[in-house]
């Protein structure tokens, strides 16, 4: 099974190049996210590893503590070895999925997120106490509650295309000419 870290570095890479960079809290938001949508969907954890209900949200500890360094600063490369080889298609899937639902919320309306009523992390966290682990069932339950995470399918999508406008014999487009007046 692949480690909560490499979900991180998953999301790392996938955003590096971007506007809005991964920064620690983002990534640690998106990995919770990607558990509780692996669990919704398959009913298997993508990591084994437990989720703990920290002040700002649900927390991996160790993905915190290997990105500890960059405090606020944008992420811009995965950390330690990392391969995207060790994930299933299935995984991939998941991740990907998951970028494109949640990828596009500030950090903060990620915290937001995970604060509210009824999550998992409203349900367990006590102030001031430490190492209170989130259960996966009930993760779980949450993520199955809430909307599906939508997969992509491009081949469908260009499947269901109906063409515009004339093609020619390899299926291309025919763009209208310019007349003369």
């Amino acid at each position: 099974m692949v480690s909560a870290m490499d979900v991180a570095n998953f999301f790392i890479d996938v955003f590096k190049n971007t506007e809005d960079p991964m920064t620690k809290l983002r990534v640690i938001k998106l990995t919770y996210f990607a558990q509780g949508c692996s669990l919704a969907r398959s009913g298997e954890p993508l990591f084994d590893e437990d989720i703990e209900a920290w002040t700002h949200g649900p927390v991996v500890p160790s993905v915190y503590r290997s990105l500890t360094s960059y405090k606020n600063s944008a992420i811009k490369k995965t950390v330690g070895e990392y391969s995207k080889d060790i994930f299933s298609p299935e995984q991939v899937r998941i991740m990907r999925d998951t970028s494109v639902k949640y990828g596009i919320y500030t950090t903060g309306m990620l915290i937001n997120m995970c604060h509210a009523p009824g999550s998992p992390w409203s349900k367990v966290y006590v102030q001031n106490r430490k190492n209170i682990k989130i259960p996966k069932e009930l993760i779980r339950e949450h993520f199955s509650a809430k909307e599906q995470l939508n997969g992509f399918d491009m081949e469908f999508v260009i499947k269901s295309m109906k063409p515009l406008g004339p093609r020619d014999p390899e299926g291309n487009t025919i763009l209208p000419k310019d007349f003369d007046d």
